[in-house]
C-alpha cells in the first residue's frame, strides 16, 4: 500500500517539477535554451507533477497537503483560466474509479467515442472538466480565490515573456494532452471494448521510459487495470500486486 514515504516523495516530485518548470522558462526568456530544449523539458518534467497528484488523490484530501498543490492542481503553470483545484478533481477522479468508461464516468467524455474527438477533448480537458464540474456542483469561494491566485501567476509569466509565454504555454498544452490521452483513452479502449485495461510494454521500452519519465508515471499507466482494482497501492508495487489482485 503507499506508505508516508511515499506521500512524501509525491510531495517532493511536485516541488522539484515547479521549480524545474519555472527555471527552464526563464532560461527560455533570457535565450540560454531554444524551444527544442524548453519542450524537452517539459515532457519529461510536466508528467511527474501530474502522476504525483494523481496519486495524493487516492491517499490525501485537500486538508492534507500543501496548499499551493492544492490550488494549482492539474499543473504547476496554470494551463487555462479556467481550471479546477484538487478537491474538485479528486472528487472527479473518484467518481471515474467508481464507474470507469461507463456513461456516468465523468471523464467518459475523453474516453469514449471515435478517435479524432477523443483527441480534441483530451486537449480541451482543463476547460471541460471546469465546466461540467461547475454545471454539476457549482461554484465556491474557495475555487474563486484560486482561480484568481492562478490568473496572478500567468500574469506574471506571461509580463516576464511576452510572446515567449505562448510557446511555453503550447508545449504545456500539448504534453498535458498527450498525456490525457494515454491515461485515460489508451488504458481504457483496446480492440473496440471499454474497460481497464493492462499495457503490455517490451521490458526495454519500459526501462526507458523509467530513466526519462520515472517509474510513477510508467508503473501507473502500464498496470493501469491493477491501480483500478486497487487505487491504494503506490504506483512502484503495482507489478509485485498483479498477482495478487488477479
Amino acid at each position: 500500500m503507499t506508505s508516508d514515504n511515499d506521500v512524501s516523495q509525491y510531495l517532493r516530485h511536485c516541488a522539484v517539477a515547479a521549480l524545474i518548470l519555472v527555471a527552464a522558462y526563464g532560461l527560455f526568456v533570457a535565450d540560454f535554451i531554444s524551444s527544442w530544449i524548453l519542450f524537452a523539458i517539459v515532457a519529461v518534467t510536466l508528467p511527474r507533477w501530474i502522476i504525483s497528484v494523481h496519486e495524493l488523490i487516492h491517499v490525501k484530501s485537500d486538508k492534507q497537503i500543501n496548499r499551493i498543490i492544492s490550488c494549482l492542481a492539474i499543473s504547476p503553470i496554470p494551463l487555462s483560466i479556467l481550471t479546477l483545484s484538487y478537491p474538485q478533481i479528486g472528487e472527479i477522479h473518484l467518481s471515474h474509479h467508481r464507474t470507469p468508461t461507463t456513461e456516468s464516468d465523468p471523464d467518459a467524455y475523453h474516453i469514449r467515442g471515435n478517435l479524432f474527438v477523443v483527441i480534441l477533448n483530451a486537449l480541451s480537458a482543463p476547460e471541460q472538466s471546469f465546466i461540467r464540474s461547475v454545471q454539476l456542483n457549482g461554484f465556491n469561494l474557495q475555487l474563486g480565490v484560486d482561480l484568481l491566485i492562478k490568473l496572478l501567476i500567468l500574469g506574471i509569466l506571461i509580463f516576464l515573456g511576452g510572446e515567449k509565454f505562448f510557446w511555453f504555454w503550447l508545449f504545456l498544452r500539448i504534453v498535458y494532452g498527450l498525456g490525457d490521452i494515454v491515461f485515460f483513452r489508451l488504458v481504457h479502449h483496446q480492440k473496440g471494448k471499454y474497460g481497464t485495461f493492462e499495457i503490455k510494454l517490451p521490458s526495454i521500452l519500459e526501462i526507458w521510459g523509467e530513466r526519462i519519465f520515472g517509474k510513477t508515471v510508467i508503473q501507473a499507466t502500464i498496470h493501469h487495470d491493477v491501480h483500478h482494482q486497487n487505487p491504494g497501492i503506490a504506483a512502484r508495487n503495482l507489478a509485485t500486486a498483479r498477482s495478487y489482485i488477479f
